[in-house]
This record gives structure tokens, C-alpha cells and sequence, in this order.
């Protein structure tokens, strides 16, 4: 069709808004900024791990574990009996 050719512009006249709030508006400063602020809270996490991994487990951690395995275990046993339970009714009838 040819309507366009490469030099062509189009204009229909459309109106937008324009938007350049502080959260919207970035300059290379800000940028930069914030990959510091985010290359530094990542370093501080990735520490925290490290810290965490070489500290060896307290009191507290190894009571909490065994009170869970106590837990997992009643609640093992409380499904076998109510399996027991459902079955054994099932064939009585």
C-alpha cells in the first residue's frame, strides 16, 4: 500500500499524563544508591547465615526439637488409631 514512507510521522493528537513522582524518577545517582543499599543488605544477610551456620545448637533449639518429634509421634499414633478405628467399624456392620 505505501501509505508510510520512512520519513513519515503520525500525530492523532492523544493526550497523557505526564508521571514523575520521586518513586517513578530515577537518575543514575539514585540507581546507584540503591544497588549500594542493596549490595550491602545482601552482604549482611549472606553474614547472619554465616554466623548462624557456625554457632552450634542451643538448649532451647534442642528442647524445641524434641518436643516436635514428640508432637509428630502422638500425632502418627492418633492417625493409626482413628484408621483402626474407622475400619474396624466398617467391617463390623
Amino acid at each position: 500500500m505505501g501509505l508510510l514512507a520512512t520519513a513519515s510521522v503520525a500525530i492523532d493528537g492523544s493526550k497523557f499524563k505526564a508521571v514523575n513522582n520521586r518513586d517513578k524518577n530515577f537518575t543514575r545517582a539514585k540507581v546507584e544508591r540503591r544497588r549500594a543499599q542493596l549490595e550491602e543488605s545482601v552482604a549482611r544477610y549472606l553474614s547472619q547465615l554465616d554466623t548462624a551456620d557456625r554457632q552450634e545448637p542451643t538448649e532451647a533449639l534442642a528442647a524445641k526439637v524434641t518436643r516436635l518429634h514428640e508432637k509428630l509421634t502422638k500425632l502418627k499414633e492418633e492417625i493409626l488409631d482413628r484408621k483402626r478405628r474407622r475400619f474396624g467399624s466398617h467391617r463390623a456392620r
